[in-house]
């Protein structure tokens, strides 16, 4: 039982990237994140709808009165 050394071989190089794949590639990476972004944006804007005060609070009166209970005596 002898240690031999591992064969090497060579890999070929990759074959050449077409310059359109490419550019189709980048434009749509770019138009995903835009749209991403857009989405993102979208969200952030409904979340403003639902707050119903200000930063002040609520300034109107509150609505108290007698309960109907409390008239039976």
């Amino acid at each position: 039982m002898g240690l031999k050394s591992p064969m090497m071989y060579e890999m070929p190089p990759p074959p050449a990237v077409d310059p359109s794949v490419a550019a189709k590639e980048a434009e749509s990476e770019a138009k995903l994140a835009a749209e991403k972004k857009k989405a993102i944006s979208n969200r952030m804007k409904g979340r403003s709808g639902t707050i119903m005060t200000s930063g002040e609070g609520v300034t109107e009166e509150a609505a108290t009165g007698k309960s109907v209970l409390g008239t039976y005596t």
